[in-house]
């Protein structure tokens, strides 16, 4: 601004015109170089008044538009699951500064190997897959508000330990002298971890003095010395 006179000069600043739901303002009306914050999209009209000590100058105006902001995707918690577990992600926490609506694209990033883990939907806010291997998947989301993509967000679903499932065989019927056979093989693990057997005799009849061959077998042996169950 200046004064062809080269009186000092006073300065008044107005916003005359902003987007709708701003609250915006400015720093100091009557400086001459004020500030305001940019909270709502789209365009800001600025006016400025000088003073020479006389008369006003005309009103001069400046208008500050908002640039296309870049969107914000956040792919949710890491999470701890078990095999066979159905995982859920979400991806509802992405945002936009500007307001515009967004798009998703899901992707598994990395898997476990052996995996043949799918995602029911590649677009969706919250879409699912099932945990079908022990190890860590990581899920990447970009999200896009109709101009640019976000930077990719992960997350990370790691698999629990599982707890192992014992298997001890069949019921048999012998007679005594017979000598059982006892078998776990059929035990399992999801995780595919290795396992350690300890067998236990939880009853037996009256006056038995039965014992296991060994506790820690996968197929030990007794012998049934008297009648009963």
């Amino acid at each position: 601004s200046s004064d062809a006179d080269g009186d000092a000069l006073t300065f008044q600043w107005s916003i005359t015109s902003k987007p709708s739901g701003s609250s915006a303002a400015l720093s100091n009306a009557t400086a001459v170089n004020p500030s305001f914050a940019v909270d709502v999209p789209g365009s800001y009209i600025v006016q400025l008044i000088v003073n020479d000590g006389t008369t006003n100058s005309d009103p001069d105006t400046v208008t500050i538009s908002t640039e296309n902001s870049t969107p914000v995707s956040d792919a949710g918690a890491d999470q701890s699951v078990q095999i066979n577990d159905t995982v859920q992600l979400d991806g509802s926490g992405s945002s936009d500064v500007d307001g515009d609506s967004l798009t998703f694209e899901w992707a598994i990033a990395s898997k476990p190997v052996g995996s043949s883990a799918v995602l029911s939907e590649t677009n969706l806010v919250k879409p699912v897959f099932d945990v079908d291997v022990a190890g860590n998947y990581t899920v990447q989301l970009i999200v896009n508000d109709g101009t640019v993509n976000s930077a990719p967000d992960t997350v990370t679903i790691s698999t629990e330990n599982s707890a192992p499932v014992a298997n001890a065989g069949a019921d048999q019927s012998v007679l005594v002298n017979d000598t059982v056979h006892l078998d776990g093989s059929g035990s399992s693990d999801v995780d595919g971890d290795s396992l350690t057997f300890t067998w236990s005799f939880v009853s037996k009849p009256s006056g038995s003095n039965a014992v296991l061959s060994d506790t820690t077998a996968v197929k030990p042996v007794f012998d049934v010395d008297v009648a009963g169950n």
